[in-house]
């Protein structure tokens, strides 16, 4: 008995994801669905590319990818929240707990909570003491690194990805290497699971 659905029944919780979100004070406006949609869907073809040839579950690599971003069933900014913590209370209430922990864990780079970087600290600190029960496994770091190889529905280096997201939302650029040299570590770590570049296995130049 697994605690995570399969593919389809997957697809159809991320449609339906997204038709809450569009249904909500604050839809999708412009091509925020589009990239919304190809950035889940990228990463979940990484993670389950990724996974087969590092040994892992390929299906429930995928259905973490696809699922990792749920708590966007709210607009952050108008609902002041954190769609980290949105996704894993929405996805704990549907009875997935662990694409709940996927959806906590992949916005924190070796369990770093900076809450300089936040203003709703209560929401933050009550993340901080969810992960303290928490030890990051293959597939917590598997999706952090898969959400840091697609910007905006595209593959690219987690350089390039990182910079983009400091740049929207605006976060100080001194904070920005330690998080780059975590997730650095976490693809050294899969390239060896899988014995070669995961930039070439998803094609990343």
């Amino acid at each position: 008995m697994t605690s995570f659905p399969d593919k389809q029944t997957a697809r159809e919780l991320f449609e339906n994801v997204i038709n809450l979100r569009n249904g909500s004070n604050c839809p999708f406006v412009d091509n925020q669905e589009y990239t919304f949609r190809k950035h889940c869907q990228g990463v979940a073809l990484a993670a389950e590319k990724i996974a087969a040839a590092a040994g892992l579950d390929k299906n429930k690599a995928y259905v973490f990818g696809l699922l990792h971003d749920a708590g966007r069933i709210l607009d952050e900014k108008t609902n002041n929240v954190y769609h980290f913590y949105t996704g894993y209370k929405y996805l704990n209430k549907l009875g997935y707990p662990e694409i709940a922990r996927i959806s906590l864990t992949h916005s924190f780079y070796g369990k770093i909570i900076d809450e300089s970087l936040y203003m709703k600290i209560p929401d933050i600190q009550e993340c901080k003491k969810l992960l303290s029960n928490v030890e990051y496994d293959d597939y917590d770091r598997l999706i952090q690194l898969c959400d840091q190889m697609n910007n905006l529905g595209e593959f690219c280096t987690i350089e390039e990805r990182f910079d983009d997201v400091f740049r929207r939302y605006q976060r100080p650029q001194s904070k920005l290497k330690q998080y780059i040299d975590i997730v650095n570590e976490i693809k050294k770590d899969f390239d060896e699971k899988c014995g070669c570049d995961v930039y070439v296995l998803l094609g990343i130049k």
